[in-house]
């Protein structure tokens, strides 16, 4: 087993390196020494796999990120917006019922107020009020002309 893993290895370095020192080469001249049309087939294949792959992250990280990004923000705006209502709600409702609380207590004020001047009236018309005796002597002046 070591014996088979050892020689991959060594396979695989002797190649790496070959292809290291013929590229190198190649480079070195301007032009490839042999398999040119498949290796332009395979460079043109390699091409078109790397845009596959930058427009598929582009389309991904355009796309499908940013749009969970806004769908993150329309949620938490919505959850503000839905606090701003409830504070909103309790709020008027609290209004509408301090309002209410108001007109009952004006009106019963209003009551006290009406039902306490009846009662000043009375009890002035009681202080005020001549006995039998007076009220006979307004009565005789009345009649004699006597002011």
């Amino acid at each position: 087993m070591i014996t088979t893993a050892t020689t991959a290895f060594l396979v695989s370095v002797i190649v790496g390196l070959s292809l290291f020192t013929l590229i190198r080469k190649e480079r070195h001249h301007g032009r490839r020494f042999f398999a040119r049309t498949l290796r332009v087939f395979l460079d043109r294949k390699v091409e078109q796999s790397g845009r596959w792959i930058i427009n598929s992250w582009e389309h991904f990280s355009k796309y499908v990120v940013q749009l969970n990004w806004y769908y993150s923000i329309h949620s938490l705006l919505k959850a503000i917006l839905a606090m701003i209502i409830s504070f909103y709600t309790y709020f008027e409702d609290m209004f509408e019922r301090n309002r209410n609380k108001t007109k009952q207590l004006r009106a019963e004020k209003r009551q006290l107020s009406d039902s306490h001047h009846l009662q000043q009236m009375t009890l002035h018309r009681e202080d005020t009020t001549l006995t039998e005796n007076q009220q006979r002597k307004l009565k005789q002046k009345e009649l004699d002309g006597k002011h």
